[in-house]
């Protein structure tokens, strides 16, 4: 077998794998074990085109224009979403007798030692809820701070911020929060009758491998929704991508839709993230005042998610 065909073989051999792959995650839908494979789905629909492109290529440039078409895509979806990091700043008009609640989500993560950089990026989106997750005492500079840029906190000013923390220029008129143990980490705070008792609901899932884990996770967040009157915001990282069977799980049960789909993870490095696992979810009742954002880089291994909702008075 001279050189050439073995090289047409192996694209081929690829491109079979990767497909199987993009299969693997459709099909957990029916095998939930099978979700982790859904993360990779963009990533393995680049392989097919790449090793298809490289298939056709010269024998002496195959390696080459395949391992070049596979970067050249990995970094497109890694600037994809940081387009849209200044767009939140651009008020939209907004419809007679409607007005929008801007929220942010932003997991800061425990090891983040560039807290200044966080909360100038909350000052630069200027959002009226802000959801944190993974915050430390560590962070308590960042938590004074922030104590005082918003009026209203979840754990309530005063006591120590939780890992999921919430913070709100108006007042909560009831809150509630599951721990770990009681099968999922969950802050939900309610906003008054100015703003139709809208429910705000934040969140942090186990990550993959762990699907089972997380299926549960899911399952009691939907129960949770579900029980709720009015509109509901569910916010936070849910450790799963678009593709993922977890997040139609979830969207299926509540009847939420999710305006999130921009790359947020991981924004360490060169800052390329590949997958988008921090979400926004709004009810019917709600729309989007422009599509939601990523944030910019702030010493943490995500990148923040935020959104202009319009809000019916």
């Amino acid at each position: 077998m001279n050189k050439g065909a073995f090289g047409k073989i192996v694209c081929l051999v690829g491109i079979v794998v990767a497909t199987a792959g993009v299969v693997s995650g459709f099909l957990s839908r029916y095998w939930i074990e099978l979700d982790v494979f859904s993360h990779l789905t963009l990533h393995f629909t680049i392989a097919i085109v790449a090793l298809a492109i490289a298939y056709f290529a010269p024998r002496t440039l195959r390696l080459a224009v395949a391992l070049l078409a596979m970067a050249a895509g990995m970094i497109a979806i890694g600037s994809w979403g940081k387009l849209s990091a200044d767009q939140l700043a651009v008020e939209a008009n907004v419809p007679a007798g409607e007005r929008t609640l801007k929220i942010m989500h932003f997991n800061v993560w425990g090891r983040n030692r560039s807290l200044d950089k966080v909360v100038s990026e909350v000052a630069r989106l200027d959002p009226d809820i802000l959801f944190l997750t993974e915050v430390r005492k560590s962070g308590k500079g960042l938590t004074e701070t922030l104590d005082n840029r918003f009026a209203y906190r979840l754990p309530k000013k005063g006591r120590l911020p939780r890992s999921l923390t919430m913070y709100s220029k108006y007042p909560f008129s009831a809150s509630q929060r599951f721990r770990r143990g009681d099968g999922l980490s969950i802050v939900r705070g309610t906003l008054g009758a100015d703003w139709r008792h809208l429910n705000i609901v934040g969140t942090h899932l186990t990550r993959p491998p762990d699907i089972r884990d997380q299926e549960q996770e899911i399952l009691t967040a939907v129960k949770m929704v579900k029980a709720l009157n009015g509109d509901s915001i569910v916010v936070g990282d849910f450790n799963a991508t678009p593709h993922s069977a977890m997040l139609d799980l979830f969207q299926s049960h509540t009847g939420l839709k999710r305006v999130t789909y921009l790359p947020t993870w991981p924004a360490l490095g060169l800052n390329l993230p590949q997958f988008s696992i921090d979400h926004i979810f709004i009810s019917d009742g709600l729309s989007l005042a422009m599509p939601a954002i990523v944030g910019r880089y702030a010493g943490s291994d995500h990148l923040p998610v935020a959104a202009s909702i319009v809000v019916p008075r």
